[in-house]
């Protein structure tokens, strides 16, 4: 899918190997050299070094140009990390202002800019204390972009809340609060940290010492050493799932606010609609309840738009047909018909030649136990009992 940002991407490997090597000697310092060779530790490397910045410019850059003129853009993005996505935006944006609480992670943003030659973006590290407020200093003329890209599944509830509420009123007219990739605790499987089934939606009692089951060993042996008055945060920062319900604490009703949902060709490119997604909206579906269909993905990706949004919530992707449950119904409509089949076979060979009772029941039986047609098998099994009682063979 061509986008035209296909020339920001990065494949220069004398640049990508700049990067790396400023990456190690900042925020991968403190990682233990040994788990840095094991294919985790190559792969994590790998995806800071150039798959979150291409993956930014090949899926999220063209989405968000759906909305606003990137080029004239002011974005300020909280929580920039090692600046994967910054330097991604600062390819095509006027300006754009990194944030976050993490010394090595500023520190290798400020050299991977460097390296990129990227002069349009400038980077702040802030105590968590002062965090929101100094955004509200540095930016009292407002933002055209506040960008949260995998940051809220990091934060305690009541720094979700305020998160959102001085983005939004950051904003100016025509503004974008964009989240992306954060996971969605509405799903059934932690796919973010534990990779355990419904692991997201323990109390912190039960998270911690069942963290221990973990198959991911880096999150399994962390949280071994945690003591217990420790483990709520600790698992905060790991990472835990967010939905609607921060939203509308936050800043109200986001219906009239959504015009990207995560069904946008480019967002499911990235992130392909899977079964427990496709659940979890047949259960808004069905019982009404009042979910916006962004907040049905297993990944949020989604766009609140400061403004009059009727045109674009007209032209707003809606989810596409279910694929996953649309073949679970196609198979057990091909088992029910099936058996149906059989059922008529063996009314034909009664009707020929009765069988001798034992063999009747055994066919019978068989059937019975493989289809839900209960009711048609009990009748063939009354009748043959009248046919033996009448001296039938």
């Amino acid at each position: 899918m061509a986008t035209g940002f296909e020339s920001y991407r990065l494949v220069d490997t004398a640049l990508m190997a700049r990067v790396q090597q400023a990456l190690l000697q900042s925020y991968f310092a403190d990682y233990e050299p040994a788990f840095l060779e094991t294919p985790a530790g190559r792969s994590d490397v790998a995806d800071h070094v150039d798959g979150r910045y291409n993956r930014c410019v090949d899926y999220v850059l063209p989405w968000l140009g759906r909305y606003l003129n990137l080029s004239t853009a002011d974005i300020v993005e909280l929580g920039c990390g090692t600046g994967s996505s910054t330097a991604a935006f600062a390819q095509v944006a006027r300006h754009v202002s990194g944030y976050d609480i993490h010394a090595p992670s500023v520190s290798a943003a400020r050299s991977r800019l460097d390296a990129m030659g990227l002069r349009n973006a400038d980077l702040h590290l802030v105590e968590p204390a002062q965090l929101l407020g100094s955004l509200r200093e540095k930016h009292s003329k407002g933002a055209d972009v506040f960008l949260l890209y995998a940051v809220l599944e990091h934060q305690t509830p009541a720094e979700r809340l305020e998160t959102l509420r001085t983005g939004w009123e950051m904003l100016r007219p025509g503004g974008l609060l964009v989240v992306v990739d954060t996971p969605n605790r509405l799903v059934y499987f932690d796919a973010h940290t534990s990779l355990l089934p419904f692991f997201h939606l323990l109390p912190p009692e039960l998270g911690l010492p069942y963290a221990s089951r973990s198959p991911r060993a880096l999150f399994r042996d962390a949280m071994a050493r945690v003591p217990a008055e420790d483990g709520p945060i600790t698992l905060t920062r790991w990472g835990l799932g967010a939905s609607y319900h921060e939203v509308e604490l936050a800043i109200g009703d986001c219906e009239p606010l959504l015009v990207g949902t995560g069904f946008e060709p480019e967002v499911l490119e990235m992130f392909p609609v899977n079964l427990e997604e496709e659940l979890l909206r047949f259960y808004v579906e069905q019982t009404g309840v009042r979910v916006p269909a962004a907040f049905t993905r297993n990944t949020l990706n989604f766009v609140l738009r400061k403004g009059d949004n009727a045109e674009l919530i007209s032209r707003r992707s809606a989810p596409p047909p279910a694929r996953y449950l649309s073949v679970t119904a196609t198979s057990q409509a091909q088992h029910i018909q099936a058996q149906a089949e059989r059922i008529r076979e063996l009314e034909q060979r009664l009707s020929a030649e009765p069988p001798l009772r034992h063999q009747l029941v055994d066919q019978l039986n068989s059937a019975l136990k493989q289809t839900p047609l209960h009711r048609q098998a009990r009748k063939l099994v009354e009748w043959s009992m009248e046919r033996v009682r009448r001296g039938s063979r």
